[in-house]
């Protein structure tokens, strides 16, 4: 029998654990655009509660699924996530001790994310439990177009460096859009291995769509208007001019193109974002290196271990 391939183009292949230090991250780090900053800094709000919920999706799937190749991606997948969840939630806590107590929001976000990606209602019948798994493994796979849109974007970004944002974020952000980027198909092979509806994935974006932005947008709206060294409030006019800077993407290809991009009955993550740059990063990186060379030594150290043995 020919050699099973267990990896392909938009599947990750391993967890790279880096580790950031906050310790110097000014309130703003886009200097003198706490507009930018705060839109930007809704990501760590929303992506350590979504990722949990990613996950279990994921790993339920997993035992309907029998192709080797999504098996042994969804290791890898997983891991990658909890990662994100980890390193975003330390963020939470460096705004925390800036004076934004961003509890209020997550719990709130926490509750609404139980109800649309948590367990079915106990009363349903098997065939609806099914059902309510394929929805839910559609809406990651819709999320996670985004993300792989974000991730896409925030690799070929000069505004961000050009504005003298912090290098610690922004290697932050990299390294999770190039993850981000790497895994970009497998959720969406996983629910067309499992369920394959189209009707279910086109209802998923319907629905995700404008939740993942209006969570967005108050998430800004709340962060703003809990910071104390500023008096500006949210609007419309700031996110366009942000996005003719290239500092954020644009709110029209971000709320209509990227979802009606989605809903192609032949759409595939695939040709969404380009892995060769995502790799290529996660080469220069400083922190995905450090950790390269940290699991590297630790390997070393347990070969040590075993040939002393």
């Amino acid at each position: 029998m020919p050699e099973v391939q267990l990896h392909q183009d938009g599947h990750p292949a391993y967890r790279r654990q880096v580790r950031f230090d906050w310790s110097n991250l000014p309130r703003h780090w886009v200097p003198g655009d706490p507009f930018t900053t705060h839109m930007i800094n809704v990501l760590h709000l929303l992506l350590p509660e979504g990722e949990r919920h990613f996950i279990k999706a994921v790993l339920e799937a997993s035992s309907l699924v029998d192709d080797p190749e999504l098996e042994a991606a969804i290791k890898p997948f997983i891991q990658q996530e909890s990662w994100h969840a980890w390193a975003h939630q330390v963020v939470l806590d460096r705004l925390a001790e800036q004076g934004i107590d961003t509890a209020p929001y997550t719990e709130r976000l926490g509750r609404s994310l139980s109800i649309i990606l948590g367990d079915p209602p106990k009363f349903f019948p098997a065939p609806l439990k099914r059902w309510w798994l394929y929805r839910r493994l559609a809406d990651v796979a819709s999320l996670e177009h985004f993300t792989a849109v974000l991730g896409q974007w925030v690799l070929r970004n000069k505004g961000l460096e050009h504005a003298g944002a912090d290098p610690v974020m922004l290697d932050l952000l990299r390294w999770h859009g190039a993850e981000e980027v790497e895994h970009r198909s497998l959720v969406f092979d996983v629910y067309q291995h499992v369920c394959g509806s189209y009707w279910i994935r086109a209802f998923s974006m319907l629905m995700t769509a404008p939740l993942f932005v209006g969570w967005w947008i108050a998430g800004a709206r709340y962060l703003m208007s809990n910071d104390d060294t500023i008096d500006q409030k949210w609007r419309w006019r700031d996110w366009r001019r942000a996005a003719r800077k290239d500092l954020l993407p644009g709110p029209w290809n971000f709320i209509f193109v990227v979802p009606l991009r989605y809903m192609r009955r032949g759409h595939h993550p695939g040709p969404e974002a380009d892995t060769q740059l995502a790799l290529e990063y996660l080469e220069f990186s400083p922190t995905a290196r450090e950790a390269r060379e940290r699991a590297q030594a630790h390997e070393r150290a347990m070969a040590a271990q075993a040939a002393h043995d």
